[in-house]
C-alpha cells in the first residue's frame, strides 16, 4: 500500500512546489502540469501515464490506483481549495508529465488523418477538438507556434480525458510542419469561410491534414497557400461564423464518414 503523506501548512515547500504548477511558467520549466478530478486521474493511469503526486483533501477515502512510486499527499481543505481552479472541487488533482512527443515518434500508419490547431486561442475550443479528435480515431493532433497552451487548465479539462488517449505534437513551426507533411503526401485541408467548395463535396479520403484556423482570422495564409482542398461549412446569411470546436467536429466527422462508406 502506498503511503500517505500529510501537508498542514501552506509553507511546505512541496506544497508551494504543486501550487506554482497554476503557472504557465512553472509548467513549461518543470515540464509538468495537474489535472483535476477522478474521471481525468483515472484516464491517465488507464493510459500509462506516470502521475508523479498525488494530491487529495482530508474528506477523500478512494482514489484511483497509482503507479508504486508515486507520492500521495492529503491535505486541509482550505489547501486543497487554494490549488482546485474548479468550482466544486471533487478532492483528486494530480501531477503528471507533459505528454505531447516529438514529431520524429508520430506513428502515422496507412491513409492517416491529422487534425492541425493554427493559432486557435480559446481553451474551451481547443480541449473540444482534442476530444472530438480522439473519439473518431485521428493519427494525431499537430499545434503550431501561437496556439494557446495545451497544458491550460481549462485546455486539460475541456479534453475530458482525452488528452492521454491521441498523439499531440507541440509547438511546430508551420512551414516546418507543411514541408513534413509534403514530405509523406499527406494532402492539407483548410477550412475557409471563402471557399466555394463545400466540405461533403470534397473528396476526404485520402491522407490529410485538417487544418483548423484561428477563431478571429482564421487559416494562416501559408496553410492556404499550400493547402490540396479548402473547402466551407454552408450557413444561413443570417450567421457570421460558426464556433471553431463545431466546424472541426462537422468536418472531422465528415472525414469518418467519407471513410466508412
Amino acid at each position: 500500500m502506498i503511503p500517505i503523506k500529510a501537508v498542514t501548512s501552506k509553507e511546505n515547500p512541496l506544497y508551494k512546489f504543486i501550487k506554482s504548477l497554476n503557472q504557465k511558467k512553472a509548467r513549461e520549466s518543470k515540464k509538468l502540469f495537474l489535472i483535476e478530478g477522478i474521471r481525468l486521474a483515472e484516464e491517465a493511469v488507464k493510459s500509462g501515464v506516470k502521475i508523479k503526486y498525488l494530491i487529495i483533501n482530508e474528506a477523500v477515502k478512494n482514489f484511483p490506483q497509482v503507479n508504486h512510486d508515486c507520492c500521495v499527499l492529503r491535505l486541509k481543505n482550505s489547501l486543497f481549495k487554494n490549488l482546485s481552479e474548479t468550482i466544486t472541487p471533487q478532492g483528486i488533482i494530480a501531477v503528471v508529465k507533459h505528454v505531447d512527443i516529438p514529431l520524429s515518434k508520430v506513428k502515422l500508419g496507412i491513409h492517416p488523418f491529422i487534425v492541425v490547431l493554427d493559432g486557435l486561442q480559446d481553451p474551451g475550443n481547443v480541449g473540444a477538438i482534442i476530444r472530438t479528435a480522439a473519439a473518431a480515431g485521428s493519427s494525431a493532433v499537430f499545434f503550431t507556434i501561437g496556439s494557446v497552451e495545451l497544458y491550460n487548465p481549462k485546455v486539460v479539462r475541456s479534453t475530458m480525458g482525452s488528452l492521454f488517449q491521441v498523439p499531440i505534437v507541440n509547438k511546430l513551426d508551420a512551414d516546418l510542419l507543411i514541408k513534413w507533411l509534403d514530405e509523406r503526401s499527406i494532402n492539407i485541408v483548410v477550412a475557409d469561410l471563402n471557399s466555394e467548395e463545400c466540405y461533403y463535396c470534397a473528396d476526404l479520403r485520402k491522407s490529410l491534414a485538417l487544418v483548423v484556423g484561428n477563431e478571429n482570422k482564421g487559416p494562416g495564409v501559408a496553410w492556404k497557400r499550400a493547402a490540396k482542398k479548402i473547402v466551407r461549412i454552408p450557413m444561413s446569411d443570417l450567421t457570421e461564423s460558426l464556433n471553431a470546436s463545431v466546424a472541426a467536429g462537422v468536418l472531422i466527422y465528415e472525414v469518418i464518414r467519407q471513410r466508412n462508406i
